[in-house]
């Protein structure tokens, strides 16, 4: 049992309407009609009436309904005391962010930024909670105040969409997603990006790609659309995880594009080499790097970390 299916099932009550509950989850009807069958499979008993118009809560839907009720009130009254208890920690800065990030930018940004601090009375000696999620969980945790920022890539035609009025951010750094492949023994890449070409058409090329989910995966499909290169390619495997996709392209399966400082390394040894189009028609694309916070004052030590990565 899922806890979303008690939130769900009150949201129903509260509706009236399965069309209208589905609605305010942001689930489609059908997703919403099959969470409340596995409700009352779990419950083991029929919860709600579908034979009328609205619907309603039969008698064991009502008894489950004030069941329910006191569990969210009881799990939410325990979420808020653990947080408050959680960051009660006034040395502590907790952010918010995705695995790539923590992993390509956050190491090398951070010490910068204790070194910027290390005199000042506030900040110095500050500690750091990392938490990674995907993209919409990071935003969730942020601006339900469980993180103190968000750090997160900001695509140039794919902005964050966060409430200015709420909310404000800096740009704090550029990163740029390269197409590469691994290199062949004579140093140029075992795959390339091939033009779009009339009548007979070449093999098409194995490609390593991001899931649809992504933010990166989001602006690979853009650029692959633009220029027209959907019929060039083949994708052989799909992941959510960029980690994974440069294994991938370390292991000769495809090209992909890679962020440029997770792949530092191997474009330095030539391990990995561009696969952009021949002819030197670079396919990089470029995303900001966003730190944002609450416009409200934060405390102390939150706003001192504020100022040192905003200079």
């Amino acid at each position: 049992m899922h806890i979303r299916w008690l939130e769900d099932f009150v949201c129903l009550a509260q509706a009236g309407s399965l069309a209208r509950a589905a609605e305010l989850r942001n689930v489609t009807p059908p997703a919403f009609g099959r969470r409340m069958q596995a409700l009352e499979v779990w419950a083991g008993a029929p919860l709600i009436d579908r034979s009328v118009f609205p619907v309603r809560l039969t008698h064991e839907g009502r008894q489950f309904l004030e069941a329910a009720q006191t569990a969210l009130r009881t799990l939410e009254e325990t979420r808020v005391a653990l947080r408050a208890a959680h960051r009660a920690d006034a040395s502590t800065i907790t952010i918010a962010t995705g695995k790539t990030l923590a992993r390509s930018m956050v190491p090398a940004w951070l010490a910068g930024l204790r070194h910027a601090l290390r005199d000042d009375p506030v900040g110095a000696g500050f500690r750091t909670r990392l938490s990674t999620h995907s993209t919409h969980d990071a935003l969730e945790m942020f601006t339900e105040g469980d993180a103190d920022f968000l750090l997160c890539y900001s695509p140039h035609d794919l902005p964050v969409m966060l409430d200015d009025t709420n909310y404000q951010f800096h740009a704090v750094g550029v990163e740029r997603l390269v197409c590469v492949s691994a290199a062949t023994a004579r140093g140029g890449p075992e795959f390339r990006l091939q033009p779009p070409k009339s009548g007979a058409r070449p093999a098409p090329v194995p490609m390593i790609a991001y899931a649809e989910t992504l933010t990166m995966g989001r602006m690979v499909n853009q650029e692959i659309a633009r220029r027209k290169l959907a019929s060039q390619l083949d994708v052989i495997a799909i992941s959510d995880f960029a980690e994974s996709v440069h294994e991938m392209v370390r292991q000769k399966m495809g090209l992909a594009w890679l962020p440029a400082r997770l792949i530092a390394d191997d474009l330095h040894t030539g391990r990995l080499v561009r696969a952009d189009l021949q002819g030197g028609d670079t396919a990089d694309l470029g995303l900001d790097i966003r730190l944002y916070r609450p416009r409200a004052s934060m405390r102390p030590l939150a706003e001192a970390f504020w100022g040192a990565a905003s200079t």
